[in-house]
């Protein structure tokens, strides 16, 4: 079934250029860009440290796994995910049921550089966004790895070379199995 699909879904760490990236992926294939937490907020009304401050995390992956159904699968579409995607096992499923799943991975001070004091990242708020950072990346590490068909490193990569990447390595996957 995922050899009909065209959706592209990028999964990561926060700071690892998901939505940027996925932006200029989506340009350089002709394909839909979609960002999961834009949508999320755009259908809440709320930021997303609004909802983890008003339904917790457990609300906030609740509304996560509902965008996501209601996104998945589309043709000719880049999804950008939040990084939390990857916690729940159904989610991974729907990604690669639907479509080709990459993981965009960083060193953890790359990311510590991109992300600054975690500033609108509920889940490095209050305390030490650094111990909070590489605690989260460790836990979820594995999951990303599992979850992906293709993985990137952006640590030393600008944007561009990350969609330039990923779009060969699928359009040289659509040669082969075409």
């Amino acid at each position: 079934m995922r050899e009909a699909r065209s959706q592209l879904a990028l999964i990561g760490f926060m700071g690892t250029g998901k939505t940027t990236a996925g932006r200029l992926l989506a340009f350089e294939l002709g394909y839909e860009f979609v960002d999961l937490d834009a949508l999320i907020m755009e259908q809440s009304g709320l930021s997303i440290p609004a909802i983890f401050a008003r339904e917790g995390e457990e609300g906030f992956r609740r509304r996560e796994k509902e965008a996501l159904l209601a996104v998945a699968g589309r043709p000719r579409q880049v999804l950008a995910t939040g990084g939390g995607i990857v916690l729940d096992p159904a989610n991974v499923e729907t990604l690669r049921a639907t479509g080709f799943v990459v993981w965009l991975r960083a060193s953890l001070p790359a990311i510590l550089a991109r992300v600054c004091r975690g500033e609108g990242r509920p889940l490095l708020g209050g305390g030490d966004p650094k111990a909070a950072a590489a605690a989260l990346l460790a836990a979820r590490e594995e999951l990303y790895r599992r979850a992906a068909d293709f993985t990137v490193d952006t640590t030393e990569l600008p944007p561009v070379e990350v969609a330039r990447r990923v779009a060969a390595w699928f359009r040289q996957w659509i040669r082969e199995e075409g």
